[in-house]
């Protein structure tokens, strides 16, 4: 069995020992922005409601500005919505996604010399 070698890892951003944004925060918030709804995001990424809930409870929690936004049922039912602050996370997120990325391509380039 012949592997090949290399280095992985996630990113997050931390506020003190907790995870304040990460995949999972961020993919929920862009099905969020997609659907209007965190039961409908919820949904789509097979999540249970309620883990949902407590993902945008924890960063709106943490959070020094509301990411998401509910709105009371009415006649067109409920919803929420992620704040300009949430949108613009999400931009730095992706930025820093893509400067990652890039750092573990480039030192996951030599790892072949791992193998004898």
């Amino acid at each position: 069995m012949n592997s090949i070698f290399q280095i992985g890892g996630a990113i997050a951003i931390y506020k003190g020992d907790e995870i304040f944004f990460g995949m999972s925060q961020y993919s929920l918030l862009k099905l969020i922005v997609e659907e209007g709804s965190i039961n409908a995001a919820a949904k789509r990424k097979n999540m249970p409601y309620q883990q949902a809930w407590n993902i945008i409870d924890q960063l709106n929690r943490i959070s020094p500005i509301p990411i998401v936004i509910r709105q009371k049922g009415g006649a067109g039912g409920g919803g929420c919505f992620v704040s300009e602050y949430g949108i613009e996370l999400m931009k730095i997120f992706e930025n820093k996604i893509r400067v990652f990325n890039s750092h573990i391509e480039e030192m996951n380039k030599d790892l072949s010399k791992c193998i004898i």
